[in-house]
């Protein structure tokens, strides 16, 4: 095919143009306005021919009933057909290149307003808004923000038709570089789907939450009406990312994890359709984004049952180094507990002081999900002796500030994750090797800034008793109420030259811990996703059986594997993010 040296900008006209594109290249004039202008609304017959992967009508029983909220008609073998042919006869970095330009004019000529370009002031902003470096550094050609499912739709099928790599920010509060960010792709940026709303249905009332949002914003709309929900415990994170994770809340004892109290969601598919998954619509699609991650659609919003909200109890309690055996023995006890005292939460975090970053001290969150001072499900945690006490009766707002002034955005962070079975004895080994390690490496900072932190949770018997709510969730937990402990490590630091000592140091603690709690039978193999690193299969650790009902959804509602194949930062159905290859690695 002979390309003019404008050939972008022909490309773009052609597919563009309204007429051009009814007399030649199969978009029915009728339906041409919707394309790039108002939804087209589908119905159940559209849908039961051969269209964008969709072969047989496999949705049709459930469509029968079901809403659907938007399908772009349009036939793409027909609409794309420039992009196809342009490809022949050019290099793979001349295809990568003509990919991401010509994809990023269509979605700015259809769109104004609604893309950043890179190079100009309103993309550096939107970069800017992503909470690790390491994701900031990346640079996508294009950064689209949406501002409903079917701006979403449309800059999904302008990506899969493309072919262009693509990531999908929530909050962006990712750890690792691609999580939700890319380089040299189009970044689907879901800030301004920030819808809060209050509604009310036959078994109580919900919210309905924009994956725009993160939980500050959340808490901040609903405290005022003496409500909540089972969101995050950090302000800054955001609701996407959180919630299709799993996400843990102040509140999952009593009510699960965030993604078991999720009634609805409105979704849209590989092929652009947008559909509303709950445990009567689609209620396959609706288990494995409970906990599945962004395996299988791209959602939009999230309705969840509102939680009454009085106040709460709780805040940061450090101890010194010294009473270790004595806070190890009261959270174990904690743990063992917590079905009879469902409200409390504590998280045990540990790393260098604050300010000198020269001793080792413990900087605990303890929690009541009431305004309760002291409450008896938490007395001994807090009767440890301790260095300062900041616990104060306030709001779920003002709590989840102070857990996200420990992570300040702008750094680079590692989190990792591994559990265990609830066993003190492995929990001591993991303090001892994790200071061990970090020590030997500490001179190697030579005053720059670093912190080696972790933090260990109890995953509670309650926790794992309302996994099974509502059908169950994706994650292989809910055949036990056995308690389990959750290691999250989470060392920060600035400069990227530091980036694989402290992965392989972090590598080493893990492996090592693993193999003792092996020795005493203590192992588990679960991953939580959300704190998983890029070297680690959270999806491999929900069970054979979970992995093989996760494959045969993503069969079903995205056949051609967009979602495993141009989203390539996010957790995958089989392998590493990002087709990563590397060591054994923890897992």
């Amino acid at each position: 095919m002979l390309l003019l040296p404008n050939w972008k900008w022909t490309l773009a006209a052609i597919a563009l143009t309204p007429r051009l594109g009814q007399a030649g290249f199969g978009l029915y004039p009728e339906i041409w306005p919707s394309v790039f202008g108002s939804i087209a609304y589908a119905d159940q017959a559209a849908l039961s021919s051969d269209h964008d992967g969709f072969t047989g009508g496999e949705l049709i029983p459930s469509l029968a009933t079901c809403p659907i909220a938007v399908r772009w008609d349009l036939r793409w073998k027909g609409f794309f057909f420039p992009f196809y042919a342009a490809f022949e006869g050019l290099s793979a970095d001349q295809r990568f290149m003509f990919d991401f330009r010509l994809q990023c004019d269509i979605l700015a000529s259809a769109r104004p307003g609604q893309v950043k370009i890179d190079g100009t002031a309103g993309y550096e902003r939107a970069k800017g808004a992503f909470w690790s470096m390491a994701q900031r550094e990346l640079r996508p050609h294009c950064i689209y923000q949406p501002l409903s499912a079917a701006d979403v739709s449309l800059g999904l099928i302008v990506a899969r038709h493309s072919r262009c790599p693509f990531a999908v920010k929530s909050g962006g509060h990712g750890k690792f570089a691609g999580e939700s960010n890319i380089d040299r792709g189009l970044t689907l940026d879901l800030v301004h789907l920030n819808r809060i709303e209050v509604v009310d249905d036959d078994d109580g009332q919900s919210v309905i939450v924009g994956p725009g949002n993160r939980w500050l914003d959340v808490y901040t709309a609903l405290e005022p009406l003496g409500i909540v929900v089972a969101g995050g415990r950090d302000a800054d994170v955001g609701v996407g990312g959180f919630l299709l994770g799993g996400g843990i809340s102040f509140h999952s004892s009593q009510h699960g994890w965030g993604a078991d109290t999720i009634r609805e969601y409105e979704v849209v598919l590989a092929n652009g359709t947008v559909v509303t998954a709950s445990p009567t619509c689609h209620p396959d699609l609706y288990q494995v984004l409970r906990g599945g991650g962004a395996n299988f659609g791209i959602v939009t919003a999230f309705k969840m049952e509102a939680i009454p909200h009085r106040g709460i109890w709780g805040g940061m309690v450090m101890h010194a180094l010294s009473e270790t055996p004595a806070l190890l023995k009261a959270f174990i006890e904690y743990g063992r507990n917590s079905l009879k005292y469902p409200k409390a939460s504590a998280i045990l975090n540990f790393g260098p002081d604050f300010q000198t970053g020269d001793t080792w001290i413990w900087y605990n969150d303890i929690q009541y999900t009431e305004p309760e001072v002291m409450p008896d499900g938490l007395r001994d945690l807090v009767s440890v002796p301790s260095l300062a006490d900041h616990t104060v009766v306030s709001n779920l707002s003002a709590q989840t500030m102070g857990l996200a002034a420990l992570t300040v955005p702008g750094r680079r962070y590692a989190y990792w994750v591994m559990s265990t079975k609830l066993d003190r004895t492995v929990l001591r080994y993991f303090v001892d090797t994790w200071m061990e390690e970090f020590e030997k490496i500490q001179p190697q900072f030579r005053g720059r800034f670093f912190r080696p932190t972790f933090n260990v949770q109890v995953l509670t018997a309650g926790m794992r008793r309302n996994m099974g709510r509502n059908g169950g969730n994706i994650l292989g937990l809910s055949h036990s109420e056995e308690p389990l402990l959750l290691y999250n490590p989470t060392p920060k630091w600035m400069d990227a030259e530091y980036d694989t000592l402290i992965a392989e140091t972090v590598n080493t603690v893990m492996m090592k811990v693993r193999a003792e709690a092996g020795r005493l039978g203590q192992a588990s193999d679960f991953l939580y996703m959300n704190y998983a690193s890029e070297w680690q299969d959270p999806v491999a650790s929900y069970g054979p059986e979970m992995q093989a009902v996760m494959q045969a959804v993503a069969d079903k509602y995205d056949p051609l594997g967009v979602f495993q194949t141009l989203q390539p930062g996010s957790f995958k159905l089989k392998g590493l993010p990002g087709g990563r290859v590397g060591p054994a690695l923890a897992h």
